[in-house]
């Protein structure tokens, strides 16, 4: 759980800083500037019918003409000019909410791998704050080399373009390492209980065995009561679901949903760590597990029991995990789902 929530704060914190700085620093805009006369370009490459991909100048797939100095592949390649582009055929919305919601969840499974990570650290290596946070600048610092460094070196990106993504890169991992360090630090080895009796000891049988010291019962509730409070209280569930939405428009409701939903799929995440069950695209090809069990696959169609191969309608869900929070409350207060909030006056 506690990994968990250290990349979830990591990836908020992570994704704040790259907001900040490619919108509100002049970190990334001085690298980059609009091509001249980018309409005719654009025509010229329209007109080539190109695919989405990659392309480069100079190019050769004659292996032979990169060590060939008489090749016009090497002579291209000394006069110049150099370029990539990266070509996408279809337009799309400078930050729809898809980009952006993939963007999050990229920076979600950084964090929580490098979460992991320092969890596995021994108490030596990461047994103060300062060496976790280092930890995780090193981790940042490993990104840019292998990265952007890379590429400035491959690619021939221009230095101050790679620089900015360098320094971008360090900084947002020195933030987000400052919160993952004060949540998760390393596992602590214990030793493991001796139950033999030591060698030479003399053992009284005639004496009873101790009772066991009275253990207190602590008050309990049902764990969907639990569940349904931590959507309430994570995401405003119940205030969506009661609330009386003729009232509303579609777009006001739909405006509304959207955060909810976003927080329900968190607090479900968080607690159950949902996968598909089969991980390929929907209208697959899937082979059918023989025998099957029916509780993870249903076969719908003209289907027959020794059918072998299917197209895939839904991928499925299982949980990986059921980590729901142990109530602590007072069994009176057990089927409260959130309590009442009132201002003193």
């Amino acid at each position: 759980m506690r990994i968990l929530v250290a990349g979830l704060l990591g990836a908020i914190v992570y994704y704040v800083w790259g907001m900040i700085a490619w919108m509100a620093i002049p970190l990334h805009q001085p690298t980059m500037t609009g091509l001249p006369n980018a309409r005719a370009v654009t025509e010229s490459l329209q007109q080539q019918n190109l695919a989405t991909g990659v392309y480069v100048r100079p190019w050769s797939d004659n292996a032979a003409d990169w060590h060939d100095n008489e090749s016009q592949f090497v002579q291209d390649h000394q006069t110049g000019p150099l370029f990539s582009i990266y070509y996408q055929q279809a337009g799309a919305a400078p930050l729809d909410m898809q980009l952006m919601l993939r963007g999050f969840a990229i920076d979600l499974l950084a964090a929580t791998l490098a979460a992991c990570l320092l969890s596995g650290l021994s108490p030596r290596c990461g047994g103060s704050y300062a060496r976790r946070v280092g930890f995780v600048i090193g981790l940042g610092m490993f990104v840019a080399l292998v990265g952007h460094a890379s590429y400035w070196n491959w690619m021939r990106f221009p230095m101050d373009y790679t620089v900015a993504f360098v320094i971008d890169v360090i900084i947002g991992w020195t933030l987000a390492g400052m919160v993952l360090a004060a949540i998760v630090g390393p596992t602590e080895e214990t030793a493991p209980a001796t139950t033999a009796p030591s060698a030479g000891r003399v053992v009284d049988k005639k004496r009873p065995a101790a009772k066991p010291a009275p253990v207190a019962t602590k008050p309990t509730r049902n764990d969907a009561l639990t569940l349904l409070a931590a959507l309430q209280r994570e995401a405003r569930f119940l205030d969506i679901v009661k609330e009386p939405l003729g009232d509303y428009s579609d777009a006001q409701v739909g405006a509304a949903a959207r955060d909810v939903l976003r927080d329900c799929g968190a607090v479900v995440d968080r607690f159950f760590d949902v996968k598909p069950i089969v991980n390929q695209e929907e209208g697959a090809s899937v082979e059918i597990p023989q025998p099957y069990d029916a509780n993870r696959y249903r076969l719908t169609g003209d289907a027959s029991d020794d059918a072998h191969s299917g197209h895939l309608v839904h991928h499925g869900w299982e949980a990986t995990q059921c980590k729901l929070p142990q109530w602590t409350g007072s069994q009176s207060a057990a089927l409260v789902i959130a309590a009442a909030e009132l201002e003193a006056s």
